[in-house]
């Protein structure tokens, strides 16, 4: 039977030493045990938690590594990466950005994501980051233009790494998720996001109703996607500053959230017993609102000045 990665050690044993042969003097005498509780040392597992986030794949290692050079405190690379070009090119990052680096089969990376709970997939890098993207709500307040997102309890992490990566894409702000009841930035969000959670930032909030209405004061309109609306997205002429509103996978939006939005709005669909895929609906709607932005933009460059 193959031994676990991670054997737990006996107690009271410090795992590196658990193996070898205590020490016997000359007579059969046995040295008096230490008085007291010995410390422990802690795991490697628990050494890489504590240091910071974990980002598997090679596309969002590879912006992790662009982004935040100095933020990248370890990685973890399948053994043999020098005969895989994508892992060379990140080791060759690595090492000049002088980032600690770790080689590791494969099934040894295997065994740290699965005694995190950190699912799977990692293509043979793992990285420890510390931090992450924050909301620049200063900069927001004088922006002409900006889109927020509001996850109203998506629970799902591949839809969640699915939104970031269209929100980089789309230029999105920032993405608020409450504190409760939703998805969490883990290493399979950060890898579905293909480097999307090194530009967009999550923020938690207890309260999605009182964040509403501080937002609002900035100068945003808060549009809830649901099949209530009266209006589709495509009826809306959008203000310059939005946010929009998506609702849990199987339940959609709260009633608290619904009362908090200036609107709800809904996406056209041929049959209306069905629904959109969360991370889908986000796309139309962050599509539509950078349609109408490229527009008035355009619109604003082709006007021409009124004569005196």
């Amino acid at each position: 039977m193959k031994k676990s990665f991670y054997p737990h050690p006996p107690k009271n044993r410090d795992p590196e030493t658990q193996h070898k042969k205590k020490f016997v003097p000359k007579g059969g005498a046995r040295p008096k045990p230490p008085q007291g509780k010995a410390p422990q040392k802690a795991s490697e597992l628990d050494q890489l938690i504590k240091m910071g986030r974990w980002v598997i794949g090679l596309h969002a290692a590879e912006e992790a590594l662009k982004m935040r050079p100095h933020a990248v405190k370890r990685m973890l690379i399948r053994e043999d990466w020098e005969t895989i070009p994508a892992l060379k090119a990140l080791h060759e990052l690595a090492g000049y950005n002088e980032v600690s680096i770790q080689e590791k089969t494969p099934g040894q990376i295997d065994g740290l994501l699965a005694a995190a709970q950190a699912g799977g997939g990692h293509q043979g890098i793992l990285l420890v980051v510390s931090g992450r993207p924050e909301i620049d709500w200063a900069g927001l307040k004088t922006k002409e233009h900006s889109v927020l997102l509001a996850l109203d309890g998506l629970e799902d992490p591949q839809n969640l790494g699915s939104i970031l990566r269209t929100s980089w894409l789309m230029e999105v702000d920032g993405i608020l998720v409450p504190q409760d009841r939703a998805a969490g930035l883990t290493p399979t969000v950060s890898k579905v996001a293909s480097g999307g959670a090194e530009h967009i930032a999550i923020e938690s909030v207890s309260n999605m109703g009182a964040e509403f209405k501080q937002i609002k004061e900035m100068g945003y309109w808060i549009f809830g996607l649901s099949e209530k609306g009266k209006q589709t997205i495509w009826d809306l002429k959008l203000p310059e500053k939005i946010v929009w509103v998506i609702g849990n996978e199987a339940s959609g939006l709260r009633v608290s959230t619904e009362k908090s939005c200036d609107e709800l709005v809904r996406i056209p669909q041929a049959e209306s017993g069905s629904s959109y895929n969360a991370g889908v609906a986000t796309a139309i709607a962050l599509a539509e609102s950078a349609r109408q932005k490229n527009q008035k933009i355009n619109q604003d460059k082709n006007r021409k000045p009124l004569k005196d």
